[in-house]
């Protein structure tokens, strides 16, 4: 038999503001029943948007694994000593740097030290040379006068045949005959000595050296003489000299010392390739002259025929 409840009976709200209380409408008893329910709902065929929120399962004991914890600090600790001996080699490679360096600033300032005096030696050596050439120079330029002083009362006689058991005496003949042919006055006893040098040539020229300067200047005075007043065929040759021999040129100049031979040639060279009409030497010193009214160039060193190159 079916059981009627009645419903519980309805609070009605009470107010102590009698304003709040007249805006508020009496509920009817047809609204009260409205809230009645027979039976609890079935909450399970309500439909629904809700969904069941899935959390991430934590992975411990329960699943059979041990805790990281202790394992992560043994790594941690680990990895800590591998970087501490790894910071402790490097500090050692970074204090033999700083030896290396050390040592290299210092083998620097040593060896900057040293340039240094040695730039003060090369200095002073430079110097030095520039003395001893000026000195050399000077002890050159002295030898050459006292060579050419020494030569000064000689001649050289170029181009005469050599013969077997060639004596002392018979070139003193050879020379009084010349004197001769040039109407010159010559006698043995002026001549001081005679002899005979090598050449490249195999010439071999005759030195002939007087006794004094005027005979020797008499005689280079009666060679420029006679060659020039003769035509080419007819000037000094080896029948001047009675010398039975194929005719032959003979060729007198002074008695030069090795340097101005060597000076004398450069000059020879300079005047067949400049147009220069005379080169010759007088008491050892060479000259040259462009045409004949021009005045007379004399050189004295190789830089003097440089000079007139860049003139030209």
């Amino acid at each position: 038999m079916p059981i009627n409840h009645s419903p519980p009976p309805i609070a009605v709200p009470t107010f102590s503001n009698s304003a709040s209380s007249e805006c508020l409408a009496p509920v009817s008893t047809h609204d009260a029943n409205l809230h009645q329910s027979l039976s609890a709902p079935d909450l399970s065929k309500i439909p629904t948007n809700i969904t069941e929120r899935k959390k991430r399962k934590f992975e411990g004991k329960e699943h059979g694994k041990e805790d990281t914890g202790p394992v992560t600090l043994s790594t941690f600790n680990t990895f800590s000593s591998v970087q501490e001996l790894r910071f402790e080699d490097l500090m050692e490679k970074i204090s033999s740097i700083i030896v290396q360096n050390t040592d290299l600033k210092h083998s620097v300032e040593v060896m900057s030290s040293k340039y240094d005096e040695f730039l003060g030696r090369i200095a002073s050596l430079e110097a030095e040379r520039t003395d001893d050439k000026k000195k050399i120079q000077l002890l050159e330029d002295k030898l050459e006068q006292l060579e050419r002083k020494s030569r000064s009362t000689g001649i050289e006689i170029r181009n005469v045949p050599k013969t077997d058991g060639e004596t002392k005496e018979g070139l003193c003949n050879l020379v009084v005959n010349m004197g001769t042919s040039l109407n010159i006055d010559i006698e043995s006893s002026k001549i001081k000595d005679i002899y005979r040098i090598k050449s490249k040539d195999n010439s071999h020229p005759i030195i002939v050296d007087f006794t004094t300067v005027v005979a020797k200047e008499k005689v280079m005075s009666g060679v420029k003489r006679f060659n020039k007043s003769k035509d080419r065929a007819a000037k000094l040759n080896t029948s001047h000299l009675k010398i039975n021999s194929p005719l032959a040129p003979i060729y007198v100049a002074e008695c030069l010392t090795y340097r101005t031979q060597k000076l004398f040639y450069i000059a020879r060279a300079f005047q067949r390739s400049h147009g220069y009409q005379f080169c010759w030497t007088a008491n050892g010193v060479v000259y040259l002259r462009k045409k004949v009214n021009d005045p007379q160039i004399r050189i004295s060193s190789k830089s003097d025929v440089e000079k007139l190159k860049c003139t030209k």
